[in-house]
């Protein structure tokens, strides 16, 4: 039991240090720049959508109504079989900055052709990516990603959380891109990158087509956003965007069956991450798992009392590193609130679907 214990110290510690970490870099990152600093180079957005004509109809006015002196959008129909063409060009009708277009031919079930024939489509030299279910929640999207480029950096991570319901599912997925993007935006910040979001992901031109290796990925259907971060040798190049003026909203899945199947895709791009990143990871969330056992077992033992003023300890201060942090992230108190319960749950599923991913292909990236 004493192993047990020492165990249970050791990912206490190991979690808290890195919560504190989070909150550290955050506040590294919060003066904001000015909202006219480098806004005046023109930018081409890239939306590559597959039967998307729902989400473009109700999503693609508030990419379109920017506040911005000069940019395109670029919608890539990669052989959709609904109405996103006509969707398109009904919008092309006031909109002369919209420009429609289709990869030559469909060579794999991946995004990545669709994505980068946008990019070669593209007239300016700063690119700014999202999906066609998402949407920006201020005008001023584009220029507070763009204010954060400077001569050195040349890609700007930004933030896309998720529409809010009430719901346990809706709660377990806005606790995960609350752990997702305090590790990846963090991490960033610390000239680590190890991924971004394709919903909100700005590159120079040059950067992208210098750094992707999507002739090579042709066979994974997620990952195009992950990789390439991968594939930038000089992450001094990666910034990020905390503004909340930056963020990009998307539509949550709404059934188990669907979200597991998200999942189970973002999941089959993990084993091409770098060592270091998969070690990073790796060691963060077993150090979860670890916690969650030991204490779970030691709470059944002599080492009760201690165990459980740890626990303690471990939830009053983990709370206010979430909340400091959750509150730039503009996460719902619901969330913060019961984040204990939603994390020992959320890692009963990250098993599952570690599991699940060995075993089962996905086909396509929608």
């Amino acid at each position: 039991m004493k192993i047990i214990l020492l165990l249970f110290l050791i990912s206490t510690v190991y979690i808290l240090i890195q919560q504190f970490k989070i909150v550290g870099l955050f506040s590294k990152h919060t003066s904001p720049p000015s909202p006219h600093k480098n806004t005046k180079t023109p930018v081409s957005i890239v939306i590559c959508a597959k039967n998307e004509a729902e989400n473009l109809s109700k999503n693609l006015k508030f990419v379109l109504n920017q506040k911005y002196f000069e940019f395109e959008v670029i919608i890539v129909d990669d052989f959709s079989t609904d109405l996103t063409s006509e969707i398109i060009k009904k919008y092309q009708e006031n909109f002369a900055n919209l420009k429609l277009i289709r990869p030559w031919e469909n060579t794999s079930n991946s995004k990545r052709d669709a994505l980068k024939t946008g990019v070669l489509a593209s007239s300016f030299e700063r690119i700014l990516l999202t999906d066609a279910d998402c949407r920006p929640v201020s005008e001023n999207w584009i220029s507070s990603m763009c204010a954060q480029l400077s001569p050195s950096t040349s890609c700007v991570l930004g933030y896309s959380p998720y529409l809010q319901h009430s719901s346990f599912l809706n709660f377990i997925i806005q606790f995960e891109t609350l752990q997702t993007a305090g590790l990846y935006l963090s991490q960033a910040i610390d000239n680590k990158a190890y991924m971004g979001v394709g919903r909100n992901v700005m590159y120079t031109k040059n950067l992208f087509l210098d750094s992707e290796n999507f002739e090579n990925e042709k066979h994974l259907t997620s990952g195009d956003d992950d990789l390439l971060i991968q594939q930038i040798s000089d992450k001094s190049t990666i910034t990020v965007s905390l503004s909340s003026d930056s963020f990009v909203i998307s539509q949550p899945k709404t059934s188990w069956r669907s979200w597991w199947k998200q999942k189970l895709r973002h999941y089959s791009t993990a084993p091409y991450y770098k060592p270091t990143n998969q070690l990073f990871l790796g060691l963060y969330h077993i150090s979860h798992a670890v916690f969650w056992l030991t204490c779970v077992l030691l709470l059944f033992t002599h080492f009760s009392k201690i165990a459980a003023v740890i626990l303690v300890i471990y939830v009053i201060c983990k709370s206010l590193l979430i909340v400091n942090y959750g509150k730039t992230l503009k996460v719902s108190k619901s969330v913060l609130f019961i984040w204990p319960i939603l994390e020992a749950c959320l890692l009963c599923l990250q098993i599952g679907l570690g599991v699940n991913s060995r075993f089962k292909k996905q086909k396509s990236w929608q």
